[in-house]
């Protein structure tokens, strides 16, 4: 996989809270699906975006590990 240099995660954080979660939490009140499923949906499909571009899945796996959040202090759209 391609190393993005000077590009940090951080830097996306506007993006994903204030447009990626509101539709993800929008398409699931429409649908009336868990927001889980569609989250989960959404993960998948960009997990296997990423595999097909040549990162690892041992890359992946600890990734969502160094992630996790403290429920209690995450935004509140992810309690």
């Amino acid at each position: 996989m391609t190393t993005y240099t000077g590009h940090r995660v951080e830097d996306h954080e506007d993006f994903i809270l204030e447009q990626l979660l509101p539709l993800i939490v929008e398409h699931a009140g429409a649908s009336d699906t868990p927001t889980e499923v569609v989250t989960f949906a959404a993960f998948l499909t960009l997990a296997t975006i990423l595999q097909a571009k040549g990162l690892g899945r041992d890359v992946l796996v600890r990734a969502i590990d160094a992630a996790r959040l403290p429920t209690h202090e995450a935004p509140e759209g992810l309690q």
